[in-house]
């Protein structure tokens, strides 16, 4: 595996938690607000973890839409499980403003913090990375099998089968079962913190031999998948027992960390009361400082060339076409039916914003829509700020454009699209 150690230190961890450390020993900072350095430090360092984990270059020309999937999915589950220990790591700061029931001196309480700034963002973010970079590696290599299974249609449980291996693990090593049984649902590596378990795939002539070399060295038959999955339930911890590849997230809300927020648990962080901005009453009160439009279409005929050119550009003509926001790793893609939907509904003649905001939005989210129209399902939103009023990007977690449109309601009901996972702001 390659190094995936933290590329941080100390100093640079003290930096982090320095800006917030006043506020905190006073407390004028709010219960309810996370830390954004601290937050997005954690997504950054977790992300790229996952990225060098996956073993293929993210959007590549190999990129396939379950490769997008898992990714999209993968994502949202990191930014929420770096809120909830932003919330966490807080809980404990605020403890150590008191100790044994009496205030801290300033100093006292800026080397405790800065102790458990350390903890968190060195030696927890440690662990979580190697985590997350192993589960990369092992959610990659699972759309792999189910591409394969016709072939390949057994999986071999594999330690690294050194003296390093924990006692836990070993016993599972050999283990043989179809790529569909319920065993690898909750046993798929990996399963537990450092984790260096893999899985390899087998032909049924590969099963046949390798059946045959673990009973014989095992001096046992390989046991049913019911007595396996009984023996990983004592030797895999809760939080681990699920597939990154079928579950598409690394960290379970049953996580401590999701117990110190209940928004945080729900992917209901707002705007103003977790991250701290400014509601859109008050944006919308300096209106010159917004964007205006560039009011290239102005017909039909407008709309439709538009449209061609950026197939030319960026997909194919008739077929659409894709764009790709590399900072939050989010792939766009613009088919033909949201073509005729938008001019069917009159939303053509300021098109000609979409690329603006996509590729330089105010502000970027993951928000839960609770409509029958969006089924709950979480949506990368895309917003931008326009002089008269709000435009919207929606793109569904499969990589699809679902609607783009100007907000025709109250402006202060505008709210609850910031709602949910923060993933950009200007």
């Amino acid at each position: 595996m390659a190094d995936c150690r933290l590329a941080v230190d100390a100093g640079e961890c003290d930096n982090l938690i320095d800006p917030y450390l006043d506020k905190l020993y006073s407390g004028e900072w709010e219960k309810e607000r996370l830390m954004e350095e601290v937050y997005f430090h954690n997504v950054k360092s977790l992300l790229a973890g996952f990225e060098q984990g996956y073993g293929k270059k993210f959007f590549s020309p190999e990129w396939t839409m379950e490769d997008n999937n898992l990714l999209s999915r993968v994502q949202n589950n990191i930014f929420a499980f770096s809120g909830a220990k932003c919330f966490a790591e807080l809980e404990e700061l605020r403890d150590a403003v008191y100790e044994n029931g009496r205030l801290a001196s300033p100093g006292d309480f800026r080397r405790k913090a800065r102790q458990i700034n350390a903890r968190y963002n060195l030696n927890y973010l440690d662990a979580e990375r190697q985590q997350v970079i192993a589960a990369g590696t092992q959610g990659s290599r699972w759309i792999d099998f189910e591409e394969t299974k016709d072939t390949h249609p057994y999986l071999e449980y594999v330690t690294a089968r050194d003296e390093h291996v924990r006692e836990e693990h070993r016993n599972l090593d050999g283990l043989i079962y179809s790529i569909d049984d319920p065993f690898w649902d909750r046993y798929y590596p990996p399963n537990g913190w450092r984790c260096r378990c893999t899985v390899r795939k087998c032909t049924e002539r590969e099963y046949a031999h390798k059946t045959g070399n673990y009973e014989s060295r095992a001096k046992t038959p390989m046991p049913s998948s019911e007595d396996a999955q009984r023996m990983g339930g004592k030797v895999v911890a809760k939080p681990f027992r699920h597939n990154v590849g079928k579950s598409r997230i690394i960290f379970e809300d049953g996580h401590p960390y999701f117990k110190a927020n209940d928004d945080a648990r729900a992917l209901q962080l707002s705007a103003v009361k977790n991250y701290g901005m400014k509601p859109v009453k008050e944006i919308y009160g300096h209106p010159k400082k917004l964007s205006g439009y560039k009011q290239e279409i102005c017909t039909e005929d407008d709309y439709r060339e538009y449209w061609r050119i950026l197939e030319s550009h960026y997909g194919k003509e008739g077929e659409g076409f894709t764009l790709v926001d590399r900072k939050n790793n989010i792939s766009a893609r613009f088919d033909s039916d949201l073509k005729e939907k938008l001019f069917k509904r009159g939303r053509f003649d300021y098109f000609d914003e979409a690329i603006d905001v996509f590729n330089a939005p105010d502000e970027v989210w993951a928000t839960q829509q609770t409509s029958s129209t969006f089924d709950n399902e979480l949506y990368n939103v895309y917003l931008k700020y326009y002089k008269d009023t709000p435009i919207v990007l929606l793109v569904s977690m499969d990589g699809r454009v679902d609607s783009f449109y100007k907000w025709e309601k109250n402006i202060n009901d505008f709210e609850k699209f910031r709602v949910g996972l923060l993933k950009q702001k200007r």
